[in-house]
């Protein structure tokens, strides 16, 4: 609306005197600065849609940190759904989008449509799409293409139908209990024989009970004997067979063990698959267990029944065993000859593995390896379960990387493949560590919690320049807890580390709480540096650098009040460790204070009698802690830990970890990426953070 004053100046009186020279100059000005006006208001209301219509920062906030946009996408890993435990459970594949029998079903509600194959035969699907119904355990498919799902319900089968239009798994036939023995596992597969007899395959329990007695979170339970030996028992999982004469299951011509003697498989057995591996072979089956055996079974077309027990190698003809806990592997056709390649789940990523169209000599069939990432389109970057993450310029061209350990025990390099104040992160490689991918595992006895965890490795990097050299290095823990350096090498094709060297403290191997990512700081001295660590008492301590392989035991760090500095108040045991500590001046005071990650079990004291996140009761999460430095880089003395907050609210990731890391990605401000358990990286802007009673 134009107001009555400048209304004024564009209205002639009903008999006009002749303009004067002047009247048109100061006219003239009026209206440029009229047009001034308009511009800087629609400049301004322009500048205020574009803040509302775009975040302050690099990423979506509080949300999974995509790949780079050049990229298909991202490897496909766990969803969001909490029913979707710890890994990525593929469950088959089949034909429901008119592209061949390639779209993949991924536990427990996500359908992925194929999209093509790369130049080595490893599919790239899309943006997945949500199915609904029935959560089932296996795909496999009618004679006509009609795709059916199967699951187990105690000691009955179910079979549900695919409703393509819908995207449901419905059911349409359930067995009577069968007599086998025990509940059926979640691990199974279908076979339907050329006189159309639909054979089940899956595995019962042996009922050997798991853990020693005693309180497992206990700070005095033993769980190895004087031997070394686990005192417990080793669970096993026993092979059953069942046979229905139809699809409509109302008859069962039988059903019961397949062997004899102990169960086939150690502890669980997370998936089976039926493959094909051409046409003068038999198909058989392939299982996968916990300790990430493969075995194959080939199956009798007639009858069903399963023959001597096989491993699947790799190209040593060696038993091929997946590098991480609880692979998943279902069938995939191959694009050219239709032979059963397969997809294999874990800790938050699917892989690849190609048949080689080969044998041993004794039948095994050997798939080639190392495996390839499966991408999916939109999927973020994803690191497995359990990512702990260390930011640093690895590549010298000016952007911060990522140095990433995880639940399989790997150590993986993400480059930053943007620009600066605009990141973007490649997907992960395996860093080389003495020229080969390192692979830390807890073996029979380097986990607190048993053999059972065999296969988890729990690597926890911290970047630094521990050696001075000017080349970033590594300091590592892991489930084992023995810390270890890996220098950095020079190298023309992104990171290499040496070979792991142990450290020392006092001339005997530095062993300290398990699972923690440790700290490191000169204290703004530019000289002798400090590693920050968890002890054998689980008290936060300072180990002072000797050499690349020795350090010297240092003083506890303290609270105000002089008392020790805990992790862990309410559990012991296997709930020891798991902070992942991070040194950073946070107030901007220019003392070092310590950012930490808890799981939700751990906790560290907010004041004399509450610790978190365990007094936030049963909504504790993973949670971000800062313990501020309140004293100075000389005499470091600490305050109660405070809360660190998006938005003013919490955050809170998941339950057995997260990896917070403040790092300038470029914009000139501290932003903090966090990794939490289910693989992903999630991004917090400066501008939305802030810590719960800071200064009051």
């Amino acid at each position: 609306m134009i107001s009555p004053t400048v209304r004024q100046l564009f209205t002639l009186p009903a008999n006009p005197p002749v303009p004067t020279r002047d009247d048109f100059i100061n006219r003239f000005a009026v209206v440029v600065i009229l047009i001034a006006i308009i511009a800087c208001s629609i400049g301004s209301a322009s500048a205020k849609e574009t803040s509302k219509g775009k975040p302050a920062g690099c990423f979506p906030p509080d949300q999974s940190i995509p790949v780079a946009s050049s990229l298909h996408g991202g490897q496909i890993g766990r969803s969001d759904d909490p029913h979707a435990l710890h890994s990525a459970i593929p469950l088959g594949t089949a034909d429901v989008f008119g592209n061949g029998p390639y779209d993949l079903f991924v536990t427990p509600n996500r359908l992925f449509p194929f999209e093509k194959f790369d130049k080595e035969g490893t599919p790239l699907y899309g943006k997945p799409r949500s199915t609904g119904g029935e959560r089932i355990n296996d795909i496999f498919c009618g004679s006509d293409g009609t795709i059916y799902g199967i699951k187990a319900i105690g000691r009955k089968v179910r079979i549900c139908k695919f409703n393509k239009d819908k995207l449901t798994f419905e059911k349409c036939a359930d067995s009577d209990e069968l007599d086998i023995g025990g509940s059926l596992g979640s691990g199974m597969a279908a076979y339907v024989g050329p006189n159309g007899k639909l054979h089940v395959y899956s595995t019962i329990s042996d009922d050997t009970v798991y853990r020693p007695p005693g309180d497992h979170h206990s700070a005095s339970f033993m769980p190895y004997d004087g031997a070394g030996f686990w005192r417990g028992g080793i669970p096993r999982r026993i092979l059953v067979h069942a046979c229905f004469s139809s699809l409509d299951l109302k008859r069962v011509e039988s059903a019961g063990r397949v062997g004899d003697g102990p169960g086939e498989f150690l502890f669980s057995v997370r998936s089976m698959t039926v493959v094909n591996l051409g046409a003068k072979r038999p198909p058989a089956l392939v299982s996968s267990e916990k300790q990430g055996v493969l075995r194959y079974f080939t199956i009798d077309k007639s009858t069903g029944s399963l023959g001597p027990q096989l491993f699947v190698d790799d190209e040593q003809r060696v038993a091929l065993r997946h590098p991480a806990i609880n692979p998943s592997a279902k069938a995939i056709p191959d694009q050219k000859t239709g032979l059963s390649n397969l997809i294999v789940g874990e800790g938050g990523r699917l892989w690849f593995y190609r048949f080689s169209g080969k044998f041993a000599d004794n039948g095994s069939p050997i798939y080639q390896t190392p495996a390839k990432p499966v991408l999916a389109e939109g999927a973020p970057l994803t690191l497995a379960n359990l990512p702990v993450i260390s930011p640093g310029d690895l590549d010298g061209d000016g952007l911060i990387d990522l140095i990433v350990g995880n639940n399989a025990g790997d150590l993986l390099f993400v480059k930053n493949v943007g620009k600066p104040a605009r990141p973007e992160f490649d997907n992960p490689a395996f860093v080389p560590v003495g020229g080969r991918r390192l692979d830390i595992k807890s073996g029979y006895r380097g986990s607190i919690q048993g053999p059972g965890e065999a296969m988890w490795g729990y690597t926890c990097p911290t970047l630094c320049d521990w050696d001075g050299d000017g080349r970033l290095d590594v300091i590592l823990n892991s489930a084992l807890a023995d810390y270890m350096f890996l220098q950095g090498l020079p190298s023309k094709d992104g990171p290499a580390f040496s070979e792991p060297k142990l450290m020392y403290c006092d001339g005997l191997q530095l062993h300290l709480a398990w699972r923690s990512q440790p700290a490191v700081t000169d204290w703004g001295t530019g000289k002798r540096l400090c590693m920050i660590a968890l002890d054998e008492k689980n008290l936060l301590r300072r180990f002072w650098r000797v050499d690349n392989q020795n350090v010297e035991r240092g003083e506890l760090l303290l609270l105000q009040d002089g008392s020790p500095i805990t992790a862990n108040a309410d559990e012991a045991a296997g709930q020891t460790g798991r902070a992942k500590l991070v040194a950073h001046d946070w107030d901007k005071d220019g003392d070092i204070d310590l950012l930490i990650g808890t799981s939700r079990g751990l906790s560290f004291p907010a004041s004399k009698d509450t610790y978190l996140p365990s007094g936030y009761g049963l909504t504790r999460k993973a949670s971000v802690l800062l313990l501020r430095n309140v004293g100075s880089n000389a005499k470091p003395v600490f305050d109660y830990v405070k809360q660190v907050e998006f938005n003013g609210e919490r955050i809170k990731l998941g339950t057995h970890s997260c990896s917070p890391a403040p790092v300038d990605l470029g914009r000139g401000v501290i932003d903090l990426l966090v990794g939490e358990e289910a693989g992903t990286i999630h991004y917090y802007p400066a501008e939305a953070l802030s810590v719960s009673g800071l200064g009051k």
